[in-house]
């Protein structure tokens, strides 16, 4: 019995709960999307457009003053990235157009039933007013038997005639309402469709964009001339990559050690012991995976014919061959230490797996953590590209290990792999 009335008492609580929640999930408003939305989109790819045209301008000045390659690689992938940032938005205005065409949709369709109903009142209202005679009113009002019975019904006479009039205005103002919406309608599809085919040429001028930034760096084979001063200055680029990173994987350490020596000293005090920490462990267990889809290999650590004038020819990394835009994933549990752009590696990413263990991600498209970020194995940190100095799509990959940079392909069965050099 009394788990039968702890039953009732818990199927009441519940579905009071279910009450309140649906109450609450109706007065919570649905985001719908504005033609303000689209005004505030449109006004930052105005602003995009600005600096997109600066960026033209510094590319032409570097490019008439014969700079070195490197510099304008890097001008040409800030272009690219501003231009994949519009487009970014481009997608976004094009989805709420999309959004905003739906909701006029249904506006549209609720003011044609709205017009119907207001049409088929009017016309039982005249179809009433035919039956009865277009002078009903005056034998109505010539019927009064008397003064008062006269002035009644004048009175009723101008309550039936208002009624009409504003059958009418209502009438008058649904079809307004309706050929308002549609011309809205047909406005905001308008402009979506335009956006699309701008879209599209934006898209085809990016690809060509990127085409012409790689062919910049294969052109470097020619300009023998120039490699030296273009070897040096991609060796200094890389070389203030690596102090950066060996930096920070220093900093994480420091930070680590000082975070596990305050935990123990708070375990001490707390069990009323004494002594000291010593060393620092990470969680970091030595096991990577694969960070990104595509297993060709297509330049190993070490020795190697250099791809291009001015690139090593000792390769600290392994290149892996990918498509442009794929995912790039963490290789394991770690803190971001580093998330920018650099002129020889383009955008990279540094990621401390503990006080002495690092890896390294670069020429990506672009990276989407931040220094910082705790990311987990698997976890997306950017997309493969071509930025810093690369002839075509691919993901450098660097492993730190004990401030030394070390073959990645130790950490993985290779027999897994399809290893192209």
């Amino acid at each position: 019995m009394k788990n039968q009335k702890f039953l009732v008492r818990f199927l009441c609580v519940f579905l009071a709960v279910l009450m309140i929640l649906s109450v609450i999930m109706m007065v919570i408003p649905v985001r719908a999307v504005s033609e303000n939305d689209i005004a505030l989109l449109k006004a930052r790819r105005v602003e995009l457009e600005k600096q997109l045209a600066e960026q033209d301008e510094l590319i032409r000045t570097l490019t008439e003053n014969r700079a070195l390659i490197i510099d304008r690689k890097a001008a040409l992938d800030k272009r690219i990235e501003l231009n994949r940032e519009n487009i970014d938005l481009m997608n976004e205005q094009i989805d709420a157009y999309e959004t905003l065409i739906e909701e006029k949709a249904r506006e549209y369709a609720d003011a044609v039933e709205a017009e119907n109903t207001q049409s088929d009142l009017f016309r039982k209202r005249v179809r009433a007013m035919e039956e009865g005679g277009s002078y009903s009113y005056i034998a109505f009002l010539f019927a009064a038997e008397s003064v008062s019975d006269f002035l009644s019904r004048l009175g009723d006479i101008d309550d039936i005639m208002h009624y009409d009039r504003q059958l009418e205005d209502d009438l008058r103002e649904s079809r307004a309402r309706v050929d308002q919406l549609k011309k809205e309608y047909v406005r905001i599809q308008e402009e979506q469709s335009a956006v699309r085919d701008e879209l599209t040429g934006k898209k085809e001028l990016l690809d060509g964009q990127i085409e012409a930034a790689c062919r910049l760096i294969e052109s470097l084979e020619e300009n023998t001339d120039d490699a030296r001063a273009e070897y040096d200055a991609i060796e200094k680029a890389e070389a203030e990559a690596y102090a950066a990173e060996q930096q920070a994987i220093r900093q994480y350490a420091a930070e680590q050690y000082a975070l596990q020596l305050a935990a123990r000293a708070a375990q001490q005090q707390a069990a009323g012991g004494t002594g000291t920490y010593a060393g620092a462990s990470g969680a970091f267990s030595g096991s990577f995976i694969w960070p990104v889809d595509s297993t060709y290999v297509s330049s190993g650590y070490g020795g190697r014919s250099a791809p291009t004038a001015g690139a090593s020819t000792y390769h600290q990394a392994i290149d892996i061959s990918a498509a442009a835009g794929s995912p790039i994933y963490a290789a394991a549990d770690g803190t971001v230490t580093i998330a920018t752009y650099n002129n020889g590696l383009g955008n990279y990413v540094s990621i401390a797996h503990d006080g002495s263990t690092s890896t390294r991600y670069s020429h990506m498209t672009n990276y989407i953590v931040q220094p910082g970020q705790y990311v987990t194995q698997g976890q997306i940190i950017g997309y493969v590209g071509a930025t810093g100095i690369a002839t075509g799509n691919h993901l450098d990959f660097a492993v730190t290990s004990n401030g030394q940079q070390v073959d990645p392909l130790q950490y993985y069965d290779t027999s897994a792999l399809y290893l192209g050099y």
